[in-house]
């Protein structure tokens, strides 16, 4: 009889809509850092309340996320950009993934922006210009109608979302020059270069502060936020997945 009504309470807490305090569980979320900062941390209080669920957060760039995710050490992975420049990340990372095991749900769209010192003269660069400063073809900005001083390129980490999908659509799957400065998150790149009259380097738009940044005027670089799963999501998972579509205004 006890196991029976432990039985039904477990079938009532995954079909509720919203969770109850008695049915609350702890979901995992790791990977991608401009996903945990444009849309978990706006809306994880709202999330929380909304579910009843206590979120894990991990901000450990896009291709750690997915390896974390395959490995079971998660249960959903934040990425910010499509699925098959993720899953390059993830390669970085050290593991290959079979892309028909994972579900996508995208929460929001973004762009990747090149940022520079307000200080810096040079206002527009072409892909061209981006791809061959990334792989140290262009080291100087007088090569582009600036100063003549030493170009610093700061990037993402070297398993991030962000610095693969530069890669992939703006240097043309170059490779990124040794001396870039690659950190430990897009976060770092938005603190450092306000900090290098010289510094550049590509951010969501969403860590631009434009009183210590400057936009260089480029083509548009648009990708998509959101989480994905290992084959379908848990009740819990899909919960909170849903919560955040709706907070976000997906």
């Amino acid at each position: 009889m006890k196991n029976a009504l432990h039985l039904a309470s477990i079938v009532v807490c995954s079909s509720m809509i919203f969770t109850t305090s008695a049915c609350a569980e702890t979901v995992s979320m790791h990977g991608a850092t401009t996903v945990l900062n444009m849309v978990v941390t706006p809306h994880r209080a709202a999330v929380e309340k909304a579910t009843g669920h206590t979120l894990a957060i991990v901000g450990n760039a896009t291709g750690k996320g997915l390896v974390d995710l395959s490995d079971g050490k998660a249960e959903i992975a934040m990425v910010s950009e499509p699925m098959e420049i993720a899953l390059s990340a993830a390669q970085l990372a050290g593991k290959s993934i079979d892309p028909k095991t994972l579900q996508f749900y995208e929460i929001r769209k973004d762009e990747i922006v090149f940022v520079v010192h307000p200080s810096n003269s040079v206002s527009s660069l072409s892909w061209e210009q981006l791809s061959d400063i990334h792989t140290g073809k262009i080291t100087n900005w007088k090569q582009v109608g600036g100063k003549d001083q030493a170009i610093v390129v700061y990037s993402d980490a070297t398993t991030g979302g962000t610095r693969a999908m530069v890669k992939k659509l703006v240097m043309n799957g170059k490779e990124y020059a040794s001396n870039v400065k690659a950190l430990i998150s897009v976060a770092r790149v938005a603190e450092s270069v306000p900090k290098d009259e010289n510094g550049i380097g590509g951010v969501g738009r969403g860590f631009v502060d434009a009183s210590k940044l400057k936009v260089i005027q480029t083509n548009k670089l648009e990708r998509p936020l959101g989480f994905v799963t290992l084959g379908a999501p848990s009740p819990k998972a899909k919960q909170v997945i849903d919560a955040f579509k709706k907070a976000a205004g997906a």
